[in-house]
């Protein structure tokens, strides 16, 4: 606070107390521009690419806060979508290879696989 004699903490500082930050950002793909599918190896999370789906928002914000390791592929749900994509989004590809939509049914599976 300003006049308390106190130093205000610098940007860098608060930043380094969020988990987010000290965490390396999740590989992220652009379906809209990489036309071939991308090969990607475990937990990866297909959402929609302008932020506008709060559905996508759900799942993504579920894997930052339990710090899972994870791969994002960016989907164009209003206009080119990739040919190799098929469903919905959000949707998931687990690490055994297998694809789940429907965010809350992803959300309770992560809560059942990765216990907090």
């Amino acid at each position: 606070r300003a006049g308390s004699g106190r130093e205000l903490p610098s940007w860098r500082s608060l930043e380094d107390r969020l988990p987010s930050a000290r965490a390396p950002e999740p590989f992220s793909v652009d379906a809209a521009l990489q036309s071939q599918q991308p090969r990607l190896e475990g937990l990866v999370l297909f959402r929609e690419r302008n932020g506008w789906c709060p559905y996508s928002e759900r799942v993504w914000l579920a894997l930052e806060i339990k710090g899972l390791s994870y791969s994002t592929v960016l989907i164009d749900n209003m206009g080119s979508r990739p040919s190799w994509f098929g469903g919905q989004t959000p949707q998931i590809r687990w690490p055994s290879g297998g694809s789940q939509g429907e965010s809350v049914d992803i959300l309770r599976r992560l809560d059942r696989e990765f216990p907090e």
